[in-house]
Parts: C-alpha cells; structure tokens; sequence
C-alpha cells in the first residue's frame, strides 16, 4: 500500500492536554498544511501563533455521523483521534459507550470519505489488569508486548477512593478491534494504528509529578511508601511519556508505510524509552520507526 505524506490531518479532541500537544507539533513541520481540529469550545487563543496560522477549528458532536464534522472530512487525509465523551480513566459505563460510538462514527465516515490513516489514541488501561497479581507474576523488562491478550481495566486508590478503569479500558480494546475490522474491510484503502498511550501529564509533563496515587492532579508524597505503593508508583512512571516522544510517536504513526506491517490494522505501546519497564516497544520500533528519545528515571534523577 502506497502511504503518501498527509496534507491535512483531522485532530480530534484538539483542545486537549494530548490533542493540543500534538497540534502543535503538526503545525512545525514543513508537510502538514492545515489542521482540521474537532474541539467544543472552538477557542483559539489556546493555541500557538504558529499553530492557528495552519489549524481551523470545527465544532460537532461525534456521537453523531452527520454535521460540520462529517463535511471537513472530505479535504482530510489522516485522523489523529484522542476525543472521548469523558477522558478520564474513571468514566461510567454510559460515557465509555459513547466514547466507543464516536470511535465507530469516525472510522466509518473515514471509509465513507477516503482517509487514508487512521491513528487511535488507545490507552494503557486495556493492559491494566497486569499491575496486579496474578497477571502481574507474567510481567518483567519487555513483557508486555501488543500480542499478548489484553486485560482491561487498572485498580488504584486515589488517596480518597478505590478506583477502577474497567469501563473506560473495555472501550478501548473495542476501539482496537474496531479499527482492525474496518481496515480489513476497507480493502487496503485505509491504515490504522491503534496507540497505547502511557502516561504524559499536562503542561511541562515531569516524570517525577507522577504519583502512586495514579492521579495527575495529585501531589502524594513518595517518599515513605509500603510495597503496594511502590509497586504502584513503578507502574505508573514505568508508562511515562515525554512531550517530544509523544510528538515523535504521533507523527510517525501519521507518516510511517503500512507496506511491511503484518496487516493494515497494528498496535503498538506508546511509552519513552523507560528503563527496566515491562512495555515493549518493538513494534513501535519496527513498524513505525518510532525512536524515543527519554528515560523517566533519568528525567527524575536530572531533576
């Protein structure tokens, strides 16, 4: 299948921390030429004076396949999608469904209108339940691989509250096997690749802000924790993802030819280059010539 660069890439839930982010680094380079961002609010002013010379907000509800949305989609070469109904890892049921159906409507108008790529921002919560025994007895440097069978939902306490991401880890392992139908029925027409995102936290994202708490807002102290905390906080800054290897990861999962990948549907995990962590990296590596750059464990120690 022959990739060609991408002109205009669709950016969903552009307003946010990962959307936003990467907005941004599609507006440095030299290839992209216009941004389409899906983002309620439709504020600009969030966005860099590099950024908005390229970028055209559209607002719309996902949820359903018709609108503003569904019209832009006809100039749109690629789909970058982080939208969700509720981001957070503790949504309901209700709203992980809702999150899923935009998934469906956007592959499916994909299909309707040409594009030719399709990235998903999935999550590392489909692997969440190897945090825990007996799952986590598997695990060890490079075992968690994307062939391995997925286990959704991670089990945490916030500080405040047991929490579990069950609801929000099911609808992206069905997100996955939605874009690897699609793209198997869509006959070599679109590529998808379906990205584990660990965790990059908003703003500066500093691998020494993640907690044990497995919150991003929290501000839990570190330093005198038992052996359930410890293996907690190993978990989560074991998934840390830097701002430019996250940058790097979604341009070359923009960019990268599907003409060597085993099918036009892969995963991959989407971490840096964390020592000692159980998420392999190879496919990224191989597939998408995906070269992170950060340590957590450096990034902590620099700091």
């Amino acid at each position: 299948m022959n990739h060609p660069i991408p002109r205009c890439v669709m950016v969903t839930g552009a307003g946010g921390n990962l959307g936003h982010k990467v907005v941004e680094a599609l507006a440095r380079t030299d290839w992209c030429e216009l941004v389409v961002g899906i983002d309620r609010s439709g504020d600009y002013s969030k966005f860099s004076d590099v950024a908005r010379k390229r970028l055209r907000l559209v607002q719309g509800d996902l949820t359903l396949r018709s609108g503003e949305w569904t019209r832009a989609m006809e100039e749109v070469d690629a789909v970058i999608h982080f939208a969700a109904l509720n981001p957070v890892p503790d949504s309901s049921w209700p709203d992980s469904l809702a999150s899923y159906e935009m998934t469906s409507n956007l592959l499916m108008e994909c299909v309707r209108a040409g594009v030719g790529r399709f990235v998903f921002a999935s999550s590392n919560h489909t692997m969440g339940a190897y945090k825990d025994m007996p799952l986590a007895a598997k695990m060890g440097p490079g075992r968690l691989t994307t062939r391995i069978a997925t286990a959704p939902g991670t089990k945490w306490h916030d500080g405040t509250r047991e929490l579990h991401s069950l609801a929000y880890g099911t609808a992206k392992v069905m997100g996955e096997k939605q874009c690897a139908a699609v793209a198997e029925l869509s006959g070599g027409k679109l590529s998808t690749v379906s990205v584990r995102v660990g965790w990059a936290l908003t703003g500066e994202n500093r691998a020494r802000d993640i907690t044990h708490s497995g919150s991003p807002a929290s501000t839990s102290d570190v330093s005198t924790l038992d052996d359930e905390a410890r293996r907690a906080l190993r978990w989560f800054r074991n998934m840390w993802l830097s701002n430019r290897d996250l940058d790097q990861l979604f341009i070359r999962s923009v960019l990268a030819p599907s003409d060597q990948w085993p099918s036009q549907a892969i995963i991959v995990n989407g971490v840096s280059n964390n020592e000692g962590m159980d998420w392999d990296l190879s496919d990224a590596t191989a597939y998408l010539g995906y070269h992170p750059e950060d340590d957590a464990y450096r990034d902590i120690a620099r700091s």
